[in-house]
C-alpha cells in the first residue's frame, strides 16, 4: 500500500461518514487466470485493506503437510526435501471458501487423521538407472495410483481435482516442458533412489506461507496530480525540462508549446521528486501530488496459470469470505440468522 505524500500532505481517511454512507463499487479493468486488476470506489481504506488482507492471508488452498520418507539416497536431507514438497503449488479450485461450500474440510474440524474429506495423497518413487544426473521435478510426482485414488472424491470433476502445478504443457515435448516448467525437487546420480508418500491438507496463509494462493496483491490510491500553469510558465525551458525529468515515472511531459502537462497521472507513486524539484526552484506551488483516499486500484497475480487458484477465483473468494465474516458478526451482535451468502460461481443464483 502506498504511503501518504509527506510534502503534499493528506489525510489517512477522509471519507465523510457524517454526511453519506459507504456504497462500495467495483470496476474490473483486467481479468485473466494469471492477473486481475480492479478499482474499488466510494469507500475508505479500512474496507480496501480488509479485502487485501483476506486475499493475502485467508483464502484457503491445498499444500503438502505430511511427508513420509521411505527411502532417500540423494544428497539432500529428508527435512529439506519435505520442505520443498510443501512449497509445490497444488490446484485448489474446489477446496471451498466458507463452511457452506462442499469442499475440503480443515483437518482440525474433521477426523484428525486422513480421509477423503480432508486429505489428498501423492507419491514419489524414482530411481536413476542411467550414468548421468537425473533432475527430479514435480512432473515425477505420482498423482493417479491405486493408493492415491482412495482419497479422490468421485463427485468431483476434473477441474476440482487436486493436482501439482503447473500442469503439463501439451504444446511442447515432455523433455522441454520438464526442463523449462518443472519445479526441481532434487537431483540424483546413478543408482540413487527417492521414495516417499506425501499427504496434502487444506489451510490458509495465516497457518503457513505454503498455503498462499497468490503471488502478490497490492493496492494503490488514486493519484491526484496537478500543475499550476501560472507558476510553471515562469520557468525557463531548461528548468521545465529538468522538472519533467525529475519524475522517475514520467508523469509529466512538455507539449508542443513547451507547456508542462500531466501526461500519466495514474503512474504516480507519490515519491515527491516533483515537489522536491519545485522547492529547489523556489516555487512550492508549482505542482501537487495527493491521494484520493476513496478510490483504490488493486492488482492480484496468480502463482501459476493453473493454480493453486486462478487470480479471479481468489478475488471472488475474498469477497465471499468478507461477506461471511460480516454475517457472523451480525449473528453474534444482533442474533441475525445467516440465510444467504455470496454464490461460489458467477452464474449460480444466490442461496
Amino acid at each position: 500500500m502506498a504511503s501518504l505524500s509527506y510534502y503534499a500532505g493528506g489525510e489517512f481517511m477522509n471519507f465523510p461518514y457524517d454526511s453519506e454512507p459507504r456504497r462500495p463499487r467495483i470496476q474490473v479493468t483486467h481479468a485473466t487466470k494469471e492477473l486481475v486488476k480492479f478499482t474499488l470506489r466510494d469507500t475508505d481504506v479500512s474496507m480496501a485493506n480488509a479485502i487485501r488482507r483476506i486475499i493475502l492471508a485467508e483464502v484457503p488452498a491445498m499444500a503438502i503437510e505430511l511427508v513420509e520418507m521411505e527411502e532417500n539416497d540423494t544428497v539432500l536431507f529428508d527435512e529439506f526435501i519435505a520442505h520443498r514438497m510443501g512449497l509445490i503449488p497444488l490446484s485448489s479450485h474446489g477446496v471451498g471458501d466458507i463452511p457452506p461450500d462442499d469442499g475440503v474440510t480443515l483437518s482440525k474440524d474433521c477426523c484428525q487423521g486422513e480421509c477423503q474429506a480432508c486429505t489428498r495423497e501423492f507419491r514419489v518413487d524414482i530411481t536413476n538407472y542411467e550414468d548421468k544426473v537425473l533432475t527430479v521435478t514435480h512432473f515425477d510426482i505420482q498423482q493417479d495410483t491405486p493408493e492415491t485414488r482412495q482419497f479422490e472424491r468421485a463427485d468431483w470433476g476434473e477441474k476440482k481435482q487436486v493436482r501439482c502445478c503447473p500442469f503439463r504443457n501439451e504444446a511442447v515435448d515432455e523433455e522441454t516442458d520438464r526442463r523449462e516448467n518443472g519445479i526441481i525437487i532434487t537431483k540424483m546420480k546413478k543408482d540413487q533412489r527417492l521414495k516417499m508418500v506425501c499427504k496434502a491438507k487444506k489451510g490458509i496463509p495465516k497457518f503457513h506461507a505454503k498455503f498462499m494462493p497468490v503471488a502478490t496483491c497490492v493496492m494503490n490510491y488514486e493519484p491526484i496530480v496537478t500543475v499550476n500553469h501560472d507558476v510553471a510558465n515562469g520557468l525557463t525551458l531548461d528548468e521545465k525540462i529538468e522538472f519533467v525529468k525529475a519524475c522517475p515515472r514520467k508523469v509529466f511531459e512538455l507539449d508542443i508549446e513547451d507547456t508542462v502537462q500531466v501526461a500519466r497521472h495514474g503512474d504516480c507513486i507519490f515519491c515527491d521528486e516533483c515537489t522536491a524539484k519545485a522547492r529547489e526552484f523556489g516555487k512550492r506551488d508549482l505542482c501537487s501530488a495527493q491521494m484520493d483516499s476513496s478510490i483504490f486500484h488493486f492488482t492480484v497475480e496468480a502463482v501459476t496459470p493453473d493454480g493453486p487458484r486462478t487470480a479471479y477465483d481468489v478475488v471472488r473468494a475474498a469477497f465471499r469470505i468478507l461477506d461471511y465474516k460480516l454475517s457472523l458478526f451480525m449473528q453474534d451482535a444482533y442474533g441475525d440468522d445467516i440465510d444467504h451468502y455470496l454464490p461460489q460461481e458467477r452464474d449460480k443464483p444466490p442461496n
